[in-house]
């Protein structure tokens, strides 16, 4: 029985082995040495994306703590809020005084 193939990507004649999962050039997926699709960098790329993007979601909630900030920062983002629209409020305030004046 001959070895099912489905093609990946055209342009690059890359062929996948539905059976084994190897992804490799069409012509070399005959021979024995078949040069194989880094997966694993590809995947630990991926971890790292999905870490980043959890600690983005994270940062919504004001309460939470960076991924790699030390312990003890809880409620950080919080603080960092509450300043932001406290100086805001007294610059608008300052304005309208001297507006007044």
């Amino acid at each position: 029985m001959e070895n099912e193939m489905s093609k990946i990507i055209i342009d690059d004649d890359l062929v996948m082995d539905v059976k084994t999962g190897i992804v490799g050039s069409a012509s070399n997926m005959q021979h024995e040495n078949i040069p194989v699709f880094p997966t694993d960098e590809i995947m630990s790329q991926i971890d790292r994306l999905d870490d980043a993007i959890t600690d983005f979601e994270s940062s919504f909630d004001s309460h939470s703590i960076s991924r790699l900030s030390f312990p003890g920062r809880e409620g950080v983002y919080y603080t960092a809020g509450l300043l932001r629209n406290v100086v805001i409020g007294v610059m608008i305030a300052l304005i309208f005084i001297i507006l007044l004046v």
